[in-house]
């Protein structure tokens, strides 16, 4: 009985598929790459889209645009100077893309100097406006027509009070864009502007 025994148990061992060494180590490395290279876990792909979201959230939006919007009118009475300056333009994409309107007044004992013109640039920058563009009807106090000139204007928004600079006037093509105008300003005595 034993010897039978014993003869079923070489049959069964002999019968069994014979496994090197070497064959168990290479199916070992192929479950270790089939883990390391399968399907990522759930929550792993869970955790990686909470962290897009949120790094898409700290971006702040209209970032790249660098939209600029000004709009209102500030008037300084300064001695026998009244200035009026009105401004109403919007840069949706970038400075060059400014559009809108702008109109100045000046009274003064030598008379009364006014243009309106077209705003094609516009930046803003710590509460600092600079507003360039042509100029589409306007005349200065001694009688010299500005129609076709370039003008540029600097406006302190965010200070107490407000104020403007004096317009600079140049031939077409002379300012650069969103140059700015001349040092001199004047406070804003009435009204105000609202930039965005």
């Amino acid at each position: 009985m034993y010897y039978f025994r014993y003869q079923c148990v070489f049959i069964a061992a002999a019968s069994a598929p014979v496994v090197s060494l070497s064959q168990r180590n290479l199916m070992y490395f192929k479950s270790l790459n089939s883990r390391a290279l399968g399907s990522p876990r759930p929550r792993n792909v869970a955790a990686f889209a909470v962290a897009l979201l949120v790094g898409l959230a700290a971006i702040p939006s209209g970032a790249s645009a660098q939209s600029a919007q000004i709009s209102g009118a500030g008037l300084s009475k300064v001695g026998k100077d009244t200035r009026k300056l009105t401004a109403n333009a919007t840069a949706s994409a970038g400075p060059s893309s400014a559009t809108g309107d702008i109109q100045f007044i000046h009274n003064s004992p030598a008379g009364l100097s006014r243009f309106r013109g077209t705003v094609s640039c516009l930046s803003s920058s710590g509460g600092v406006v600079k507003i360039s563009g042509t100029v589409d009807k306007g005349e200065t106090a001694t009688g010299t027509l500005l129609d076709g000139k370039a003008f540029a204007f600097t406006i302190h928004a965010a200070t107490s009070p407000q104020s403007f600079s004096l317009p600079t006037f140049a031939d077409a093509g002379s300012i650069g864009a969103c140059s700015g105008s001349q040092a001199v300003t004047v406070p804003v005595t009435e009204l105000g502007f609202r930039t965005q």
